[in-house]
């Protein structure tokens, strides 16, 4: 088990954000929906690199789900997108959880699990080598791409990937 007891460069929002995910996963839990945290929290949890900033969550479940998720939103006035990409985006201001479809984006990417403890909560969250494979499929998926947003992500996917690639080596 991974414990989060650091702070990204962004503590104040990430203060903020933790507490709009734990909301998410209380609402998952209602649920008896088990997701799974990928994305830049999860790097930050296994590199503790306070120098990077986590500006959102992104968590996975089936996408069969999301529409009983959608429900309770709409029951208790939380905003969402939901986007053609197969993607939940749960909003709140500044602050955005994304759930994503995990017969999707995680089609081919071998699932090991870690379970990461976010005060009193504890979520799964992908293992050190299916999040790196997450990250390389990433980038092997934007490498040809040739807009400058998508440069960008290539760039962000590649820091990340690069960081978790220290801490294993």
């Amino acid at each position: 088990m991974i414990t989060l007891s650091h702070f990204p460069k962004n503590k104040d929002k990430f203060v903020r954000l933790i507490e709009f995910f734990k909301e998410v996963l209380n609402i998952c839990g209602e649920l008896n929906i088990t997701p799974v945290l990928s994305g830049s929290l999860a790097v930050f949890a296994y590199t503790e690199a306070q120098e990077m900033n986590v500006n959102d969550v992104d968590l996975s479940c089936s996408e069969t789900e999301f529409p009983r998720i959608i429900h309770v939103l709409e029951e208790r006035c939380i905003g969402y997108k939901l986007r053609e990409w197969h993607v939940l985006q749960i909003i709140r201001n500044d602050l955005k959880v994304e759930l994503d479809s995990v017969e999707y984006w995680y089609e081919g990417l071998p699932l090991d699990c870690e379970t990461l403890q976010v005060d009193n909560y504890t979520v799964n969250m992908l293992g050190l080598n299916s999040l790196m494979e997450f990250y390389r499929q990433g980038m092997k998926d934007r490498a040809e791409k040739t807009g400058e947003n998508e440069k960008m992500k290539y760039e962000a996917l590649k820091l990340k990937f690069e960081a978790l690639e220290k801490i294993k080596n």
